[in-house]
């Protein structure tokens, strides 16, 4: 019976079984002095039969694997599927970008796999040492690929950043989870959620849920635990700060969907304001700084504070276990980021750093259809109609009008509309401003194939979004 069930959860966790043997592959040929030709070949293989395989094994029933610490469920699946094609959009679109910088090799593919997977580990874990476990993997492999440049002090410095910062954010996480089992007696996250608290115990537990709530919100870079985010973004490599401002996001978001489903913490009126408060002030911080800044890397990252106030918002607005509004502004922002630091990436070249938002004076000049997609792509971010983004953000200004929250859905608008400002800067520039931009490197037909379909997607979505935040709805109810 326990080889049986040994076999069966070896089966069904196939797909992180290959990712990890390909990393260490990946890695050894890296050792070796393979061609940096077929290191990124043999991981791009290695990611689309990793999801090829998940496709296949996908289920539409709860199953509990290697002792209960593992859970597998059609969400965990589904939002395991946005994170494969995330990926792969990165690592296709920053081949070009690493091979100027001289930094495509098997220990960066290699580092980036077990970063995929330790997200993985956080999405599929039923079990707090395992989802510790899942969140050490992830960062450790991000340490070392911020620091990758040995050559930019920007680079060592976002990396020391993270680490000491992001060493404390797991430590205060950590201490919630020793809160909690020592509260519920139990390891296990499903039995934890659907504990009964006596009157005696709810304060502590309440305790432990806010500390790993600030744990959380420092992994999305909420105010003001987010003051890592905009030195990470600009010391990292283009492709790691890809990776940063998305696929970990999709991760923290489902760990906390796990957590609060089905758990009265939910409508506890202290744990509410602490994340409508969370969220309003990350909106306000991160709107405001957001108009300073000249570095378009620093930008994006205020900007993704801002976005991660949305996320808190619908995470409040999660009450009878409606988390449906919060998942879908998570998937619209994670796919419109990476669009917008992958076309960062694809313009920039060995010659030409694009830094300061002022490189973008004239752009459209040297190419007009890359200029069309970032434009695209920002006015989804701003949350301008006829844009995914626009459908996402009503979608959580929705939510609060509902629960009465007409001042804090004033206050959101306000924000949102300032806000605008800094994106529209951006494409002001590219479109009616002229500049120099000899330097500035567009090359590659497939690249702008891949470039074209996440642009495309942000409005067809929009054209039809009930449809798509149904099915959504339907997964995680």
């Amino acid at each position: 019976m326990i080889i049986e069930n040994t076999i069966t959860s070896l089966l069904n966790f196939i797909p992180e079984i290959i990712l990890f043997i390909m990393s260490m592959v990946i890695l050894l040929a890296g050792l070796f002095k393979f061609s940096s030709k077929y290191v990124f070949h043999l991981a791009v293989l290695s990611v689309i039969v990793a999801f090829i395989v998940s496709l296949q094994n996908q289920t539409i029933t709860s199953s509990l694997l290697f002792n209960n610490s593992i859970i597998k469920t059609n969400v965990t699946d589904f939002f395991k599927h946005i994170c494969y094609f995330i990926f792969l959009v990165q690592i296709l679109i920053s081949r070009n970008y690493l091979k100027d910088k001289k930094i495509i090799t098997g220990e960066f593919y290699s580092l980036l796999i077990f970063a995929l997977l330790g997200c993985f580990i956080i999405i599929s874990s039923n079990n707090l040492i395992v989802l510790f476990l899942g969140i050490e993997l992830s960062s450790l492999s991000l340490y070392s690929l911020i620091a990758l440049n040995r050559s930019s002090i920007l680079s060592s410095e976002a990396a020391i950043k993270y680490f000491v910062l992001s060493t404390i954010a797991s430590g205060i996480i950590l201490f919630g989870f020793s809160y909690l089992y020592g509260i519920t007696g139990t390891l296990s996250i499903s039995d934890i959620s659907k504990y009964l608290i006596s009157y005696d115990e709810s304060n502590l537990y309440l305790f432990s849920y806010v500390l790993i709530f600030i744990g959380v919100a420092f992994k999305f870079a909420v105010a003001p635990f987010h003051m890592w985010l905009p030195d990470v973004y600009e010391g990292s490599p283009l492709p790691i700060t890809n990776f940063i401002a998305s696929i970990p996001k999709i991760a923290f978001f489902v760990l906390t969907y796990r957590f609060l489903e089905d758990n009265p913490i939910i409508n506890n009126d202290n744990f509410s304001k602490l994340l409508l408060l969370l969220g309003i002030f990350s909106i306000l911080v991160g709107n405001l700084f957001a108009l300073a800044q000249k570095k378009i890397m620093r930008m994006l990252a205020y900007s993704g504070v801002a976005n991660a106030g949305f996320i808190f918002l619908g995470i409040f607005s999660a009450i009878n276990n409606n988390f449906s509004i919060a998942a879908f502004y998570v998937i619209s922002y994670a796919v419109t980021i990476v669009s917008a630091i992958s076309i960062v990436t694809f313009i920039s070249s060995k010659k030409f750093d694009l830094i300061y938002i002022n490189d973008f004076k004239g752009f459209s000049s040297r190419s007009g259809y890359v200029s069309i997609l970032l434009m695209i792509t920002l006015l989804s971010t701003a949350g301008i109609p006829l844009t995914i983004g626009f459908y996402a953000k009503y979608l959580v200004l929705d939510a609060l009008v509902d629960r009465g929250l007409i001042l804090a859905a004033v206050v959101v608008v306000l924000m949102t509309v300032i806000g605008l400002y800094y994106y529209l800067r951006v494409i002001w520039f590219m479109f009616f401003e002229s500049g120099s931009n000899s330097l500035i490197n567009v090359r590659g037909n497939f690249s702008l194939f891949i470039l074209s379909l996440i642009p495309a997607s942000i409005i067809l979505v929009f054209l039809f979004p009930d449809s798509i935040f149904k099915y959504v709805f339907e997964i995680l109810t």
